[in-house]
C-alpha cells in the first residue's frame, strides 16, 4: 500500500529591493496615504447630485459673504469718523466703539456665518468628517467671532478691564482656531491634484506666524515695560486679512470638488428583455 503524501507548493515572493526597509517603509506609507486621499475624492465625485448642488450654493454664498464682510471692515478705515484711530496701533475691534461701529459688527457676524456655510458645504461634500478635530477647530473660529462681538471692548487703546480681557480672549480663540482647523482638514488632501488644499495650508501657516507675533506682543506688553502694542494694529490686520483669504480658498476648494463632473449623472442603461 502506498502512503498518500500531500505536497505543499511554496511560492517565493520577490522583495524588489526591500533591503532598505526604512526608506521603502516611508515611501510605501506615503503612497498608501496618497491612494487613500484619491479614493476619498473618487467617492466624493459620486455623491448625489442634490448634495453637490447644495454644496455649491453654500460655498458660493459663503465666498460672497466673506467678500462683503471684508469690504465692510475695509470701508471703516476710510470713513471720516475713523480718523481718530491709528491703524498701526489700534485694534480692529475698536471700530465697534465709533458711530459707524455697526459696520464692524455686521462684517464680523457675516464672516462667522459665511465661514459656517463653507464648513457646511465641506461636510455636505463629505470632504471632512463631522466629528474630526479640524471641524471642531473651525467651529471655534465661528464661535470666537460671535464672542468678540457679544463681549466688546469698553474703551479705546489698551483695555485692562475684565470685559476687555474677555473680549481679547474671544479674539485669540478665533484667531488661532482657523489656521489649526484648516491644516487638519487639508493635510490629507495636500498630495492630490488641485492647488486649493496646499494654498490653504500655506496661508494658514502664514496666519499662524502672525498669530505668534500677536501673542508675543500681548505677553511682552503685559509683563514687561516694552511697548509692543504700538504695532498690534498692523499685525492684527495682517492676520485678519490672511484668515479671510483662507476661508475664501476653502470655499473655492468646495467649488472645485463640486465642478461639472459632480453634476454629471451617467444615464442608466435600459434593461434588456
Amino acid at each position: 500500500m502506498l502512503a498518500k503524501v500531500d505536497t505543499v507548493s511554496t511560492v517565493t515572493i520577490p522583495r524588489f529591493g526591500y533591503q532598505e526597509a526604512g526608506v521603502n517603509d516611508r515611501q510605501n506609507a506615503r503612497l498608501a496615504e496618497d491612494i487613500a486621499a484619491v479614493d476619498l475624492l473618487g467617492d466624493e465625485a459620486h455623491a448625489p447630485t442634490a448634495n453637490v448642488r447644495l454644496a455649491r450654493r453654500l460655498a458660493g454664498t459663503g465666498i460672497a459673504g466673506v467678500v462683503v464682510a471684508t469690504v465692510f471692515i475695509g470701508l471703516l478705515h476710510l470713513l471720516p469718523t475713523s480718523r481718530v484711530l491709528n491703524p498701526l496701533r489700534s485694534t480692529i475691534s475698536e471700530y465697534a466703539l465709533l458711530p459707524d461701529g455697526w459696520m464692524f459688527n455686521a462684517g464680523v457676524l457675516l464672516l462667522s456665518v459665511s465661514s459656517a456655510l463653507i464648513l457646511l458645504a465641506m461636510l455636505t461634500r463629505e470632504m471632512v468628517g463631522p466629528r474630526t478635530w479640524g471641524v471642531r477647530m473651525m467651529l471655534l473660529w465661528c464661535i470666537g467671532l460671535v464672542g468678540l462681538i457679544l463681549f466688546p471692548k469698553q474703551g479705546l487703546g489698551v483695555d485692562s478691564s475684565l470685559a476687555g480681557r474677555v473680549h481679547w480672549s474671544w479674539t485669540l480663540l478665533a484667531f488661532f482656531s482657523l489656521p489649526i482647523g484648516t491644516c487638519l482638514v487639508c493635510w490629507r488632501h495636500r498630495a492630490v491634484p488641485g492647488r486649493y488644499p496646499r494654498w490653504a495650508i500655506r496661508l494658514s501657516m502664514v496666519a499662524g506666524g502672525w498669530f505668534l507675533v500677536l501673542t508675543a506682543q500681548t505677553v511682552l506688553s503685559a509683563i514687561t515695560p516694552v511697548k509692543a502694542y504700538l504695532i498690534v494694529g498692523l499685525v492684527e490686520r495682517a492676520l485678519s486679512l490672511t484668515e479671510m483669504i483662507v476661508v475664501v480658498v476653502l470655499g473655492l476648494w468646495v467649488l472645485q470638488n463640486s465642478g461639472s463632473q459632480g453634476f454629471f449623472v451617467p444615464p442608466v442603461p435600459a434593461a434588456r428583455d
